[in-house]
């Protein structure tokens, strides 16, 4: 029986040792790739979070659509103001129908977005997948640690400098999305309120789905229409007769409504 061979048993040692160390870094970047534990703590911190975030954002498009609605009628919003809560509630209403006219789309359009689906599907999994197209990365040396410490500091700065450059780009195109967002959401909103009371207030006063209403001072008729908003101070409304909006001041006015709420 031959004895076994120095070298090979050094080796093969190695290769062991080796071994065990790829394991070792393969282990510690599994804990360390691993999700960290919720708390308490920090749950209530994140649902604070969103919820004032929700609220700013719901305000944001509340009085985006107050605005934009008085506008569509040709009415200075400034005559108008609304409270908080009032602002927050009308942007509730706002994404609500938002997401109601979005949700009968894609019905509408059902094939393109099953498509579209598994389009977006196909490319992250190529995207986020261990496949290469181009076989198996090939590792170079690294020549920068072979550098004096004056070239690692330059190439150092010269880099992170050139990331922030690039960053400031993607980062700022970013935050105009997101400060836009609520005013594009409230804006369009606000628009088609308008366009659809038109539309029913252009039936007249005995067809259409709002009521008219009349509005008297000291027993004289003062108009006749549809109230389109009011304040303590002003009423605005469509006079039917002159097909115009009008603002009023309400001290002393009589509204009067022309009709009992009907089923739909």
């Amino acid at each position: 029986m031959s004895e076994p061979n120095p070298q090979e048993t050094r080796t093969a040692g190695s290769a062991i040792a080796a071994d065990s160390q790829d394991a070792g870094q393969l282990n510690h970047n599994a804990r360390s790739m691993r999700l960290p534990k919720w708390t308490w703590q920090g749950f209530l911190t994140v649902t604070s979070v969103l919820m004032g975030a929700s609220a700013v954002l719901l305000h944001l498009i509340g009085s985006a659509i107050h605005q934009t609605y008085l506008s569509q009628w040709g009415i200075d919003a400034g005559q108008f103001p609304k409270s908080t809560d009032w602002l927050v509630i009308q942007g509730y209403y706002g994404i609500w129908s938002a997401l109601g006219i979005a949700f009968t789309a894609l019905l509408k359009n059902a094939p393109w977005v099953i498509l579209s689906g598994i389009t977006v599907a196909l490319y992250l999994a190529i995207v986020f997948g261990s496949w290469s197209p181009f076989g198996t990365r090939v590792d170079t040396p690294n020549r920068v640690s072979k550098w004096p410490g004056w070239a690692r500091r330059f190439f150092l700065i010269s880099v992170v400098g050139g990331v922030i450059a690039a960053a400031l780009l993607p980062i700022t195109l970013v935050l105009f999305l997101l400060a836009g967002i609520p005013a594009v959401i409230g804006k369009g909103i606000g628009e088609e309120v308008a366009v659809k009371q038109a539309q029913d207030f252009a039936t007249g006063c005995a067809a259409s789905k709002g009521a008219c209403i009349r509005l008297l001072k000291e027993g004289k008729l003062i108009g006749e229409g549809y109230l389109i908003d009011s304040s303590s101070s002003h009423i605005a409304f469509l006079d039917v007769s002159l097909k115009k909006a009008r603002v009023i001041a309400r001290d002393g006015l009589e509204l009067q409504a022309t009709r009992l709420p009907t089923p739909q």
